[in-house]
């Protein structure tokens, strides 16, 4: 009996999809080409408006000149480019945009060539998709007979799917043509932007942006004969192949494969370095909105898309959209899950509700951040893995601070999460994120962000973007946002030096701070503070400083001794040579020859053998080591310079001087970290 049922669906659906597939195939492979003539007649005003934009783009070409000249004759040379030359090509494009369309008919003709060319290859493998509903009927029939409704049940689904994909297809073909036409008629605001060397950048991304939708226009007549030759193929044989494999559902498979990658192929090409619009992604969808709004209104209690929700609901309004329907615990969640376990019912309702979530996944269904939480705040013995599209587009919902980015190779699981964000500048980096709950914390740079759910998480990147990922608001000098950004730093401003470098200046001097994600933890003497989200950030020691001394030796040892209160030296002071002081250390000469250097401890490594550390009145520290008198025998030269010579021998003088036995090594800068480092995991509690 139940079998007799199915069967009677699977006919009634293939009639259905075959009798829309042909009517819509005829429609759309009939009416659009290589030309303007349906988007004219569909859309008269553009027709009539192109004047209208040649006049606006002749005014914005004008006033981007005037403005480059006045910054030529006013402004400094090196932001300014040749006046001759801007007025030069300002002109050109002034020609330009009054035949932009002449132009861009041109860039048509081209190719209409290869389009025409595919429209007129090969054999014309004329069908009907009437056919499609046999032949799928015998083989349902099959099917049937030899295994169960389940496998029924997935031949209507797959049918399903294949008319959904196709008919999303034509409408990918349809934007496609659409933003030609668009690109077409508004093309002389394009020329506009190439009068100056200051926008032309513009004119070029157009440029190629035109030939990549040239080309997808003349491959979307590949894409359809390619699918039509398949379909006739299938009807000629069922599915089978030369070699004798191959049935219904490998065909059906792999139909399917080639509508979606025909959907994708703009993305591909964009992958490739090529300015493609991106479309189709939400037509299909919003039709199908339309048609549950319409739904609500007729006053339907229940639907087919109740069922993701796990119960029975009522419908929603028309403001509810499709999306609304895959919830927290639904049957989309339970059918993206790889492993772990369902949360949805279970048995034969399970079985058909995450059947059908499957292929709303396939669809464009977004899971909501309750959805995601389910799977990455569980253990990973029961969590499972989401992957793939699905996990790309959803994130967003589950991490708010990375909604806006493109995400890739998504995969969440219980306690961790990774993903590959794409930024606007085209840099990339590959994020780790690890449940606070779940691991201890991270041995290595890590910032703290916050899930839908309040969990908070352990955010690792790695890659040429990181840098995004632990980033903190551009100081100027003052006081503001630090205490918001530094929680318990008090009297302090902060100026932003370079990407990761901050300068903090206090009453205790001024010093640097490197942001531990992107520097080296540096040698010299250091505290870590960490930032209101968790980054932390290396904060050097100040440098310390010596009195001003005025080269009067009674003043200078007062003030040195009052500088350094702890010194008392064998032999008195005689004088302090502070010449070296901007290099962090200092000499004072003592009257019996002798001499101490003493060197700034946030600056110099600790000597190699006898020296003591002392503390000034400002609270540093300094290395000081002792030096002995010695002489230094200095050649003698002439009121020229030359050297002097006796007998053949040099001629020297003796000179006092100091020798010390140790030379300290100054600390050097930190070294900024190697952003493909891959990310040290942290330990699980």
């Amino acid at each position: 009996m139940l079998d007799w049922i199915f069967e009677g669906i699977a006919e009634w659906i293939g009639g259905i999809v075959s009798s829309m597939m042909d009517a819509v195939s005829g429609i759309f492979l009939g009416a659009l080409g290589a030309d303007m003539t349906t988007m004219e007649e569909y859309f008269p005003f553009v027709k009539s408006a192109f004047s209208v934009l040649q006049y606006t783009a002749w005014a914005l070409l004008f006033l981007i000149t005037v403005w480059q000249l006045f910054r030529s004759f006013g402004g400094p040379i090196s932001e300014s480019e040749n006046p001759w030359q801007l007025v030069a090509r300002s002109a050109l494009f002034a020609v330009l945009v009054a035949y932009a369309k002449p132009i861009f008919e041109i860039c048509l003709s081209i190719a209409r060539a290869p389009y025409l060319a595919l429209m007129d290859s090969g054999a014309d493998a004329s069908f009907t998709f009437a056919g499609i509903e046999s032949t799928l009927t015998n083989g349902l029939t099959t099917v049937a007979a030899a295994s169960t409704i389940v496998g029924l049940l997935l031949m209507i689904i797959l049918l399903v799917s294949l008319g959904w994909n196709y008919f999303k297809l034509l409408l990918e073909v349809v934007e496609r043509y659409i933003v030609v036409g668009v690109m077409c008629y508004t093309s002389p605001l394009a020329f506009a932007a190439g009068g100056s060397k200051a926008t032309q950048s513009v004119f070029r991304s157009w440029c190629k942006m035109v030939g990549s939708q040239l080309l997808l226009l003349v491959l979307n007549v590949w894409f359809l004969r390619g699918f039509a030759s398949s379909v006739g193929q299938f009807l000629a044989n069922g599915g089978a192949l030369t070699s004798g494999s191959g049935n219904i559902f490998l065909w059906l498979f792999c139909a399917l494969a080639y509508l979606k990658t025909a959907q994708r192929f703009d993305s591909y090409l964009s992958s490739l370095g090529l300015n493609v619009a991106q479309t189709g992604s939400s037509m299909g969808m919003e039709i199908l909105m339309a048609s549950r709004a319409l739904s609500g209104l007729g006053g339907g209690g229940r639907n087919a898309g109740s069922v993701f929700g796990g119960g029975p609901t009522p419908s929603p309004a028309p403001s509810g959209g499709f999306s609304t329907k895959f919830t927290p615990n639904s049957f989309v969640r339970d059918a993206v899950v790889d492993g772990g376990s369902n949360i949805a019912a279970g048995g034969g309702l399970g079985f058909v509700g995450r059947t059908f979530g499957a292929v709303a996944a396939n669809h464009g269904a977004v899971l909501s951040g309750p959805s995601i939480a389910s799977v990455a705040a569980r253990p990973p013995a029961t969590s499972g893995t989401i992957a793939g599209d699905i996990a790309d587009r959803s994130l967003g919902n589950y991490m708010p601070h990375l909604q806006g980015h493109s995400l890739r190779d998504t995969s969440i699981t219980g306690g961790r999460i990774q993903t590959t964000a794409s930024l606007a500048d085209g840099k990339t980096a590959a994020l780790s994120l690890f449940d606070t709950n779940q691991f201890e914390v991270p041995t290595s740079p890590y910032s703290l962000v916050t899930a839908d759910d309040g969990s908070q998480w352990y955010q690792m990147a790695s890659g040429e973007g990181m840098g995004a990922f632990y980033a903190v608001p551009s100081f100027d000098g003052s006081g503001s946002m630090v205490a918001d950004t530094f929680p318990g730093i008090t009297d302090t401003s902060l100026r932003t030096v370079d990407d990761g470098v901050l300068e903090a200046s206090s009453n205790n001097g001024t010093s640097l701070w490197y942001n531990s994600a992107l520097y080296d933890e540096p040698a010299a003497p250091h505290d870590t503070i960490r930032t209101a989200d968790g980054v932390g950030w290396y904060a050097l020691r100040p440098n310390a400083s010596i009195p001003e001394l005025n080269g009067e030796e009674a003043f200078d040892a007062a003030q040195f001794h009052s500088f350094m209160p702890g010194f008392s030296p064998a032999s008195a002071i005689s004088s302090l040579s502070p010449a070296q002081q901007s290099d962090g250390f200092f000499e004072v000469l003592h009257q019996d020859g002798s001499g101490t250097r003493f060197y700034d401890c946030s600056q110099y490594g600790s000597p190699r053998g006898d020296y003591k550390v002392y503390e000034d009145s400002t609270g540093h520290q300094w290395f000081a080591i002792d030096g002995t008198p010695a002489i230094d025998h200095v050649p003698m030269t002439d009121h020229h310079g030359q050297p002097l010579y006796e007998n053949g021998t040099l001629k020297t003088t003796p000179k006092p001087t100091i020798r010390y036995r140790s030379v300290l090594t100054r600390f050097a800068s930190p070294e900024k970290r190697n952003p493909l480092q891959p990310i040290q995991p942290p330990k699980r509690k």
